[in-house]
Protein backbone atom coordinates (compact mmCIF):
# COMPACT_ATOMS: atom_id res chain seq x y z
CA UNK A 1 0.00 0.00 0.00
CA UNK A 2 1.55 3.51 -0.80
CA UNK A 3 1.53 6.34 1.45
CA UNK A 4 1.58 9.64 -0.40
CA UNK A 5 4.01 11.90 1.02
CA UNK A 6 2.98 14.83 2.61
CA UNK A 7 3.23 18.44 0.86
CA UNK A 8 3.38 22.23 1.94
CA UNK A 9 4.33 22.79 5.35
CA UNK A 10 2.72 19.87 6.87
CA UNK A 11 5.43 18.17 5.90
CA UNK A 12 7.70 20.00 8.32
CA UNK A 13 6.12 19.56 11.37
CA UNK A 14 9.02 18.23 13.31
CA UNK A 15 11.19 21.34 11.78
CA UNK A 16 8.91 23.48 13.25
CA UNK A 17 8.63 21.30 16.67
CA UNK A 18 12.79 21.94 17.12
CA UNK A 19 11.70 25.17 16.05
CA UNK A 20 9.45 26.09 18.61
CA UNK A 21 11.11 24.25 21.50
CA UNK A 22 14.33 26.23 20.36
CA UNK A 23 11.60 30.00 21.34
CA UNK A 24 10.61 28.04 24.83
CA UNK A 25 14.60 27.40 25.52
CA UNK A 26 15.60 31.22 24.34
CA UNK A 27 12.69 32.73 26.60
CA UNK A 28 13.15 30.27 29.79
CA UNK A 29 17.07 31.55 29.66
CA UNK A 30 16.20 35.08 28.82
CA UNK A 31 13.59 34.99 31.74
CA UNK A 32 16.26 33.35 33.75
CA UNK A 33 18.40 35.94 33.27
CA UNK A 34 16.58 38.74 34.46
CA UNK A 35 13.85 37.44 36.88
CA UNK A 36 16.57 34.93 38.44
CA UNK A 37 13.83 33.29 40.04
CA UNK A 38 10.29 32.00 39.82
CA UNK A 39 10.38 32.00 36.06
CA UNK A 40 8.52 28.36 35.93
CA UNK A 41 5.68 29.70 38.29
CA UNK A 42 5.18 32.80 36.45
CA UNK A 43 1.47 33.44 34.13
CA UNK A 44 3.57 36.21 32.08
CA UNK A 45 6.47 33.49 31.33
CA UNK A 46 4.21 31.16 29.73
CA UNK A 47 1.75 33.32 28.37
CA UNK A 48 4.37 34.69 26.44
CA UNK A 49 5.82 31.34 25.39
CA UNK A 50 2.20 31.08 24.11
CA UNK A 51 2.25 34.06 21.96
CA UNK A 52 5.81 33.68 20.32
CA UNK A 53 4.97 30.02 19.61
CA UNK A 54 1.62 30.50 17.91
CA UNK A 55 3.37 33.85 15.97
CA UNK A 56 6.08 31.88 15.04
CA UNK A 57 3.98 29.24 14.11
CA UNK A 58 2.37 31.34 11.66
CA UNK A 59 5.24 33.42 10.30
CA UNK A 60 6.53 30.07 9.19
CA UNK A 61 3.40 29.10 7.29
CA UNK A 62 3.07 32.12 5.74
CA UNK A 63 6.70 32.49 4.66
CA UNK A 64 7.03 28.80 4.07
CA UNK A 65 10.45 29.04 5.59
CA UNK A 66 10.89 25.40 4.97
CA UNK A 67 10.57 24.76 1.40
CA UNK A 68 12.80 22.75 -0.11
CA UNK A 69 14.86 23.12 3.03
CA UNK A 70 17.32 20.26 2.69
CA UNK A 71 18.84 22.04 -0.15
CA UNK A 72 19.12 25.46 1.86
CA UNK A 73 22.77 26.42 2.08
CA UNK A 74 24.09 27.50 4.94
CA UNK A 75 23.80 30.78 4.09
CA UNK A 76 20.50 30.66 2.85
CA UNK A 77 19.33 29.28 5.98
CA UNK A 78 20.89 31.83 8.02
CA UNK A 79 18.99 34.69 5.82
CA UNK A 80 15.74 32.86 6.26
CA UNK A 81 16.22 32.39 9.74
CA UNK A 82 17.01 36.46 10.05
CA UNK A 83 13.87 37.04 8.00
CA UNK A 84 11.39 34.82 9.70
CA UNK A 85 13.06 36.36 13.58
CA UNK A 86 12.32 40.23 12.08
CA UNK A 87 8.16 39.58 11.51
CA UNK A 88 8.31 37.45 14.66
CA UNK A 89 9.62 40.66 16.67
CA UNK A 90 7.90 42.94 14.43
CA UNK A 91 4.57 41.24 15.17
CA UNK A 92 5.30 40.71 18.87
CA UNK A 93 5.87 44.37 19.06
CA UNK A 94 2.29 45.36 17.67
CA UNK A 95 0.86 42.66 20.27
CA UNK A 96 2.99 44.01 23.20
CA UNK A 97 1.62 48.41 21.99
CA UNK A 98 -1.80 46.97 21.95
CA UNK A 99 -1.93 45.45 24.93
CA UNK A 100 1.33 47.35 27.60
CA UNK A 101 2.24 45.49 30.11
CA UNK A 102 5.04 46.60 33.50
CA UNK A 103 4.78 43.26 35.02
CA UNK A 104 9.02 42.67 33.44
CA UNK A 105 11.19 44.64 31.76
CA UNK A 106 10.80 43.48 27.97
CA UNK A 107 13.28 45.14 26.21
CA UNK A 108 16.33 42.93 28.24
CA UNK A 109 13.93 40.00 27.69
CA UNK A 110 14.32 40.70 23.74
CA UNK A 111 17.95 42.08 24.36
CA UNK A 112 19.19 38.47 25.56
CA UNK A 113 16.21 36.21 24.01
CA UNK A 114 16.93 36.79 20.35
CA UNK A 115 20.37 36.49 19.80
CA UNK A 116 19.62 32.92 21.95
CA UNK A 117 17.00 32.15 19.53
CA UNK A 118 19.21 32.54 16.19
CA UNK A 119 21.78 30.93 17.80
CA UNK A 120 19.68 27.93 18.87
CA UNK A 121 17.84 27.81 16.26
CA UNK A 122 20.13 27.65 13.63
CA UNK A 123 22.23 24.93 15.14
CA UNK A 124 19.41 22.97 15.72
CA UNK A 125 18.24 23.03 11.87
CA UNK A 126 21.98 22.44 10.64
CA UNK A 127 22.33 19.83 12.89
CA UNK A 128 19.11 18.35 12.23
CA UNK A 129 19.35 18.67 8.65
CA UNK A 130 22.76 16.24 7.97
CA UNK A 131 20.78 13.95 10.74
CA UNK A 132 18.15 13.15 8.23
CA UNK A 133 20.57 13.05 5.10
CA UNK A 134 22.86 9.90 6.93
CA UNK A 135 19.46 8.74 8.10
CA UNK A 136 17.95 8.34 4.62
CA UNK A 137 21.60 7.43 2.90
CA UNK A 138 21.52 4.91 5.69
CA UNK A 139 18.04 3.26 6.28
CA UNK A 140 17.27 3.36 2.53
CA UNK A 141 13.90 3.41 3.42
CA UNK A 142 12.30 3.34 -0.09
CA UNK A 143 13.51 0.70 -2.64
CA UNK A 144 13.12 2.50 -6.36
CA UNK A 145 13.43 0.95 -9.83
CA UNK A 146 13.87 3.18 -12.55
CA UNK A 147 12.55 1.96 -15.78
CA UNK A 148 13.54 3.58 -19.33
CA UNK A 149 14.88 3.50 -22.79
CA UNK A 150 18.75 3.82 -23.17
CA UNK A 151 18.59 7.00 -24.68
CA UNK A 152 16.64 8.44 -21.64
CA UNK A 153 19.83 8.30 -19.38
CA UNK A 154 21.61 10.97 -20.15
CA UNK A 155 18.75 13.59 -19.65
CA UNK A 156 16.60 11.28 -16.81
CA UNK A 157 19.40 9.79 -14.31
CA UNK A 158 20.89 13.28 -13.75
CA UNK A 159 17.05 14.80 -13.27
CA UNK A 160 16.66 12.00 -11.04
CA UNK A 161 19.66 12.52 -9.03
CA UNK A 162 19.60 16.41 -8.52
CA UNK A 163 15.86 16.43 -7.04
CA UNK A 164 16.36 13.31 -5.27
CA UNK A 165 16.15 13.95 -1.19
CA UNK A 166 17.69 10.74 -0.36
CA UNK A 167 14.07 9.24 0.13
CA UNK A 168 15.21 5.92 -2.24
CA UNK A 169 17.63 3.51 -2.42
CA UNK A 170 17.85 2.96 -6.22
CA UNK A 171 17.59 -1.24 -6.77
CA UNK A 172 18.45 -0.78 -10.54
CA UNK A 173 17.37 0.62 -14.06
CA UNK A 174 15.07 -1.68 -16.29
CA UNK A 175 15.79 -0.73 -19.75
CA UNK A 176 12.27 -0.16 -22.08
CA UNK A 177 11.44 -0.09 -25.48
CA UNK A 178 11.26 -2.41 -28.08
CA UNK A 179 14.48 -3.59 -28.54
CA UNK A 180 16.63 -2.73 -25.40
CA UNK A 181 20.19 -2.72 -25.32
CA UNK A 182 22.30 -3.00 -22.13
CA UNK A 183 25.38 -2.36 -23.94
CA UNK A 184 23.86 1.37 -25.22
CA UNK A 185 22.92 1.50 -21.40
CA UNK A 186 26.17 0.49 -19.76
CA UNK A 187 27.78 3.33 -21.98
CA UNK A 188 25.28 5.75 -21.36
CA UNK A 189 25.70 5.59 -17.94
CA UNK A 190 29.68 5.35 -17.84
CA UNK A 191 29.64 8.94 -19.52
CA UNK A 192 28.02 10.16 -16.22
CA UNK A 193 30.40 8.80 -14.15
CA UNK A 194 32.28 11.55 -13.88
CA UNK A 195 29.70 14.49 -12.72
CA UNK A 196 27.41 11.61 -10.81
CA UNK A 197 29.62 9.00 -9.27
CA UNK A 198 27.15 7.95 -7.71
CA UNK A 199 25.76 6.29 -10.91
CA UNK A 200 28.08 3.60 -10.96
CA UNK A 201 26.19 1.57 -7.86
CA UNK A 202 22.74 1.20 -9.91
CA UNK A 203 23.02 -1.86 -11.64
CA UNK A 204 21.06 -2.67 -14.97
CA UNK A 205 18.98 -5.74 -13.39
CA UNK A 206 16.27 -6.07 -16.31
CA UNK A 207 14.66 -5.29 -19.71
CA UNK A 208 11.25 -4.81 -21.07
CA UNK A 209 10.87 -8.68 -21.17
CA UNK A 210 12.56 -9.94 -17.61
CA UNK A 211 10.93 -6.80 -15.92
CA UNK A 212 7.55 -8.54 -14.13
CA UNK A 213 9.82 -12.07 -13.32
CA UNK A 214 12.16 -9.67 -11.19
CA UNK A 215 10.05 -7.58 -9.66
CA UNK A 216 8.31 -10.78 -8.51
CA UNK A 217 11.45 -12.23 -7.01
CA UNK A 218 13.29 -8.91 -5.66
CA UNK A 219 12.64 -6.03 -3.09
CA UNK A 220 11.17 -3.37 -5.14
CA UNK A 221 8.94 -0.94 -2.84
CA UNK A 222 8.38 1.59 -5.99
CA UNK A 223 8.54 2.23 -10.07
CA UNK A 224 9.43 5.03 -11.77
CA UNK A 225 8.62 4.88 -15.70
CA UNK A 226 9.61 7.36 -17.51
CA UNK A 227 7.68 7.84 -21.14
CA UNK A 228 9.72 9.08 -23.62
CA UNK A 229 8.00 12.06 -25.93
CA UNK A 230 5.46 10.90 -28.61
CA UNK A 231 5.89 6.77 -27.26
CA UNK A 232 2.37 5.70 -26.26
CA UNK A 233 1.61 5.20 -22.63
CA UNK A 234 2.33 0.99 -21.85
CA UNK A 235 -1.12 0.89 -19.91
CA UNK A 236 -0.82 -3.09 -20.03
CA UNK A 237 2.36 -2.79 -18.29
CA UNK A 238 1.15 -0.63 -15.43
CA UNK A 239 -2.06 -2.85 -15.22
CA UNK A 240 0.35 -5.76 -14.42
CA UNK A 241 2.47 -4.44 -11.69
CA UNK A 242 -0.29 -2.49 -10.11
CA UNK A 243 -2.12 -6.32 -10.00
CA UNK A 244 1.43 -7.05 -8.24
CA UNK A 245 0.99 -4.64 -5.60
CA UNK A 246 3.80 -2.35 -6.76
CA UNK A 247 3.30 1.97 -6.99
CA UNK A 248 4.28 3.20 -10.15
CA UNK A 249 4.79 6.78 -10.85
CA UNK A 250 4.52 7.49 -14.50
CA UNK A 251 6.32 10.26 -15.68
CA UNK A 252 4.63 11.77 -18.56
CA UNK A 253 8.05 13.63 -20.33
CA UNK A 254 6.48 14.91 -23.39
CA UNK A 255 4.20 16.85 -21.08
CA UNK A 256 7.27 19.14 -20.42
CA UNK A 257 7.13 20.93 -23.83
CA UNK A 258 4.00 22.82 -22.10
CA UNK A 259 5.64 26.30 -21.24
CA UNK A 260 3.50 26.28 -17.76
CA UNK A 261 5.78 26.15 -14.98
CA UNK A 262 2.34 25.08 -12.89
CA UNK A 263 1.38 21.65 -13.95
CA UNK A 264 -1.23 18.98 -11.39
CA UNK A 265 -2.92 16.27 -11.66
CA UNK A 266 -6.62 17.01 -10.88
CA UNK A 267 -10.34 14.38 -11.19
CA UNK A 268 -12.15 17.07 -13.08
CA UNK A 269 -15.36 15.74 -15.05
CA UNK A 270 -14.85 12.15 -14.41
CA UNK A 271 -11.34 12.23 -16.46
CA UNK A 272 -7.79 12.17 -15.13
CA UNK A 273 -6.22 15.38 -15.88
CA UNK A 274 -3.27 17.41 -16.01
CA UNK A 275 -4.02 20.89 -15.00
CA UNK A 276 -1.76 23.91 -16.72
CA UNK A 277 -1.75 27.26 -15.85
CA UNK A 278 -0.05 30.42 -15.81
CA UNK A 279 -0.22 30.53 -11.79
CA UNK A 280 -0.89 28.38 -9.01
CA UNK A 281 -2.20 29.26 -5.48
CA UNK A 282 -2.82 26.39 -2.79
CA UNK A 283 -5.67 27.15 -0.98
CA UNK A 284 -4.16 28.05 2.00
CA UNK A 285 -2.87 30.79 0.65
CA UNK A 286 -6.68 32.09 -1.19
CA UNK A 287 -7.28 32.00 2.77
CA UNK A 288 -4.72 34.18 4.17
CA UNK A 289 -4.33 36.55 1.10
CA UNK A 290 -8.82 36.96 1.37
CA UNK A 291 -7.96 37.84 5.11
CA UNK A 292 -5.18 39.94 3.96
CA UNK A 293 -6.99 41.87 1.51
CA UNK A 294 -10.28 42.22 4.52
CA UNK A 295 -8.20 43.11 7.01
CA UNK A 296 -6.75 45.58 4.56
CA UNK A 297 -10.06 46.92 2.91
CA UNK A 298 -11.82 47.31 6.48
CA UNK A 299 -8.90 49.89 7.36
CA UNK A 300 -8.37 51.42 4.13
CA UNK A 301 -12.43 51.62 3.78
CA UNK A 302 -12.07 53.51 7.07
CA UNK A 303 -9.72 55.84 6.08
CA UNK A 304 -11.83 56.55 2.62
CA UNK A 305 -14.66 57.48 5.16
CA UNK A 306 -12.32 60.33 7.11
CA UNK A 307 -10.81 61.10 4.07
CA UNK A 308 -14.10 61.68 1.92
CA UNK A 309 -15.49 65.30 3.63
CA UNK A 310 -11.92 67.18 3.26
CA UNK A 311 -11.35 65.33 -0.24
CA UNK A 312 -14.93 65.69 -1.15
CA UNK A 313 -15.35 69.53 -0.80
CA UNK A 314 -12.14 70.30 -2.40
CA UNK A 315 -13.59 68.71 -5.53
CA UNK A 316 -16.80 69.98 -5.28
CA UNK A 317 -15.31 73.81 -4.80
CA UNK A 318 -12.99 72.97 -7.73
CA UNK A 319 -16.27 71.39 -9.68
CA UNK A 320 -19.38 70.90 -8.55
CA UNK A 321 -20.51 67.54 -9.21
CA UNK A 322 -19.99 64.29 -7.63
CA UNK A 323 -17.26 63.40 -5.29
CA UNK A 324 -17.08 59.73 -6.44
CA UNK A 325 -16.45 58.98 -9.70
CA UNK A 326 -17.58 54.52 -10.66
CA UNK A 327 -16.61 53.38 -13.99
CA UNK A 328 -16.94 49.55 -15.70
CA UNK A 329 -13.67 47.64 -15.14
CA UNK A 330 -12.22 44.61 -15.99
CA UNK A 331 -11.93 42.30 -13.68
CA UNK A 332 -10.74 38.70 -13.17
CA UNK A 333 -11.11 36.37 -16.54
CA UNK A 334 -12.75 39.06 -18.02
CA UNK A 335 -15.57 39.55 -15.12
CA UNK A 336 -17.17 43.60 -15.22
CA UNK A 337 -17.48 44.92 -12.36
CA UNK A 338 -18.18 48.82 -10.92
CA UNK A 339 -15.13 50.12 -9.54
CA UNK A 340 -15.14 53.63 -7.24
CA UNK A 341 -12.64 56.26 -7.36
CA UNK A 342 -12.75 59.82 -6.02
CA UNK A 343 -12.92 61.95 -9.09
CA UNK A 344 -10.00 63.62 -9.71
CA UNK A 345 -11.31 64.56 -13.19
CA UNK A 346 -13.92 67.23 -14.76
CA UNK A 347 -17.25 65.78 -15.66
CA UNK A 348 -17.02 65.81 -19.04
CA UNK A 349 -13.96 63.73 -18.97
CA UNK A 350 -15.14 60.48 -20.47
CA UNK A 351 -16.31 62.38 -23.63
CA UNK A 352 -13.42 64.04 -24.45
CA UNK A 353 -11.18 61.10 -23.82
CA UNK A 354 -11.16 60.45 -27.62
CA UNK A 355 -10.32 64.18 -28.73
CA UNK A 356 -8.09 64.06 -25.81
CA UNK A 357 -5.83 60.64 -27.09
CA UNK A 358 -6.29 61.73 -30.73
CA UNK A 359 -4.59 64.90 -30.29
CA UNK A 360 -1.62 63.75 -28.04
CA UNK A 361 -1.32 60.70 -30.14
CA UNK A 362 -2.49 57.80 -28.09
CA UNK A 363 -5.86 56.83 -29.25
CA UNK A 364 -3.97 53.27 -30.40
CA UNK A 365 -2.57 52.67 -27.02
CA UNK A 366 -4.05 49.92 -24.90
CA UNK A 367 -3.31 51.70 -21.86
CA UNK A 368 -3.82 55.41 -21.68
CA UNK A 369 -1.55 57.73 -19.99
CA UNK A 370 -0.48 61.55 -20.41
CA UNK A 371 1.96 63.53 -18.25
CA UNK A 372 -0.39 66.83 -18.84
CA UNK A 373 -4.16 65.80 -19.05
CA UNK A 374 -6.11 69.08 -19.60
CA UNK A 375 -9.53 66.82 -18.19
CA UNK A 376 -7.80 66.74 -14.61
CA UNK A 377 -9.93 69.34 -11.97
CA UNK A 378 -8.09 72.37 -12.17
CA UNK A 379 -4.87 71.36 -14.42
CA UNK A 380 -4.02 74.07 -17.11
CA UNK A 381 -1.74 75.59 -19.39
CA UNK A 382 0.14 78.90 -19.19
CA UNK A 383 1.02 81.29 -21.40
CA UNK A 384 4.97 80.24 -20.52
CA UNK A 385 4.04 76.48 -21.55
CA UNK A 386 4.54 75.25 -17.65
CA UNK A 387 1.57 73.70 -16.71
CA UNK A 388 -0.29 74.54 -13.57
CA UNK A 389 -1.08 71.61 -11.57
CA UNK A 390 -4.94 72.04 -9.20
CA UNK A 391 -6.96 70.04 -7.08
CA UNK A 392 -7.44 67.24 -9.54
CA UNK A 393 -3.40 66.41 -9.95
CA UNK A 394 -2.89 66.97 -6.33
CA UNK A 395 -5.20 63.84 -5.43
CA UNK A 396 -3.49 61.84 -8.25
CA UNK A 397 0.15 63.03 -6.77
CA UNK A 398 -1.08 62.04 -3.27
CA UNK A 399 -2.70 58.36 -4.57
CA UNK A 400 -5.62 60.01 -2.73
CA UNK A 401 -8.04 59.17 -5.84
CA UNK A 402 -7.28 55.45 -5.08
CA UNK A 403 -8.80 54.76 -1.89
CA UNK A 404 -12.18 54.40 -2.38
CA UNK A 405 -11.32 51.34 -4.19
CA UNK A 406 -10.80 49.86 -0.75
CA UNK A 407 -14.62 49.01 -0.68
CA UNK A 408 -14.03 46.84 -3.75
CA UNK A 409 -11.62 44.87 -2.42
CA UNK A 410 -14.23 44.58 0.70
CA UNK A 411 -16.47 42.83 -1.72
CA UNK A 412 -14.19 40.76 -3.75
CA UNK A 413 -14.05 42.81 -7.18
CA UNK A 414 -10.35 43.48 -6.26
CA UNK A 415 -7.47 43.01 -4.07
CA UNK A 416 -4.60 44.90 -2.42
CA UNK A 417 -2.38 43.79 -4.71
CA UNK A 418 -2.81 42.42 -8.26
CA UNK A 419 -2.62 43.93 -11.83
CA UNK A 420 -3.82 47.05 -13.47
CA UNK A 421 -8.05 46.57 -13.87
CA UNK A 422 -8.24 47.61 -17.68
CA UNK A 423 -11.80 49.68 -19.01
CA UNK A 424 -13.42 48.11 -20.80
CA UNK A 425 -12.54 49.69 -24.44
CA UNK A 426 -8.64 48.81 -23.52
CA UNK A 427 -9.64 45.01 -22.91
CA UNK A 428 -11.71 44.55 -26.38
CA UNK A 429 -8.36 45.60 -28.35
CA UNK A 430 -6.46 42.98 -26.07
CA UNK A 431 -4.63 40.60 -28.46
CA UNK A 432 -4.21 36.89 -27.21
CA UNK A 433 -1.17 37.04 -24.93
CA UNK A 434 -2.68 40.46 -23.18
CA UNK A 435 -4.90 38.31 -21.65
CA UNK A 436 -2.62 36.55 -20.05
CA UNK A 437 -2.43 39.69 -17.07
CA UNK A 438 -6.42 38.87 -16.27
CA UNK A 439 -6.13 35.43 -15.10
CA UNK A 440 -5.87 36.62 -11.71
CA UNK A 441 -8.06 39.22 -9.20
CA UNK A 442 -7.01 43.11 -9.88
CA UNK A 443 -5.35 44.94 -7.40
CA UNK A 444 -4.95 48.48 -6.20
CA UNK A 445 -1.22 47.98 -6.46
CA UNK A 446 0.69 45.58 -7.94
CA UNK A 447 4.53 45.01 -9.63
CA UNK A 448 3.84 47.38 -12.27
CA UNK A 449 3.11 50.01 -10.30
CA UNK A 450 6.22 49.82 -7.84
CA UNK A 451 8.26 49.21 -10.75
CA UNK A 452 7.97 52.52 -11.63
CA UNK A 453 4.46 53.98 -11.41
CA UNK A 454 3.37 56.38 -14.34
CA UNK A 455 6.79 56.43 -15.99
CA UNK A 456 6.29 52.93 -17.72
CA UNK A 457 4.12 53.74 -20.74
CA UNK A 458 5.13 50.63 -22.75
CA UNK A 459 2.46 48.50 -22.79
CA UNK A 460 4.25 45.36 -23.43
CA UNK A 461 6.26 46.22 -20.45
CA UNK A 462 3.47 46.65 -17.98
CA UNK A 463 2.50 42.89 -19.61
CA UNK A 464 5.56 41.18 -19.12
CA UNK A 465 5.60 42.90 -15.04
CA UNK A 466 1.99 41.47 -14.61
CA UNK A 467 2.95 37.86 -16.01
CA UNK A 468 6.06 37.95 -13.78
CA UNK A 469 3.91 38.46 -10.98
CA UNK A 470 1.27 36.03 -11.65
CA UNK A 471 3.77 33.20 -12.23
CA UNK A 472 6.07 33.92 -9.46
CA UNK A 473 3.09 34.57 -6.68
CA UNK A 474 3.94 34.42 -3.24
CA UNK A 475 2.07 36.35 -0.39
CA UNK A 476 5.80 37.55 0.80
CA UNK A 477 5.78 38.99 -2.71
CA UNK A 478 2.55 40.72 -1.97
CA UNK A 479 3.93 41.78 1.62
CA UNK A 480 7.30 43.42 0.15
CA UNK A 481 4.92 45.13 -3.15
CA UNK A 482 2.61 46.64 -0.08
CA UNK A 483 5.78 47.97 1.76
CA UNK A 484 7.31 49.13 -1.50
CA UNK A 485 3.88 51.09 -2.34
CA UNK A 486 3.85 52.79 0.70
CA UNK A 487 7.28 54.01 0.11
CA UNK A 488 6.43 54.77 -3.61
CA UNK A 489 3.83 57.24 -2.82
CA UNK A 490 5.02 58.90 -0.06
CA UNK A 491 7.86 59.89 -2.49
CA UNK A 492 5.93 60.68 -5.10
CA UNK A 493 7.87 58.64 -7.34
CA UNK A 494 6.44 58.15 -10.70
CA UNK A 495 3.48 59.99 -10.16
CA UNK A 496 1.45 61.71 -12.80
Amino acid sequence: MYKRRLRGWSQHIDFMLLDNLCVFASLLVAFLIVEKEGVLSSLFFWRMVLETTLVNLFVMIVMDTYHSVLHHTPWDEMIRLLVQTGYLVLILLVFRLLNQTAETDLSKIVRYAVPLYLLSCYIVRQTYKSFLKKKHHILNRHSLLIALEASQIPTVIPRILRTNYGDYRFTGLAIMGTDPSEEEARQALRLLWDQYPEVETIPIVATSDTLEQYLTNNWVDEVYLDVPPKADLPVELINNLMCMGITIHTALTNLDDIESRHKNVEWICGHLTITTSLGYITGRDVFLKRLMDIMGGLVGSLITVILTPPVGLAIWLSDPGPIFFKQTRIGQNGKKFQMYKFRSMYMDAEARKKQVAQKSGQEDQLMFKLEHDPRIIGQKELPDGRWKKGVGGWIRDLSLDEFPQFFNVLKGDMSLVGTRPPTVDEWERYEPFHRARMSTRPGITGLWQVSGRSKIRDFDTVVRLDREYIENWSLKQDIHILFKTVWVVLTRKGAM
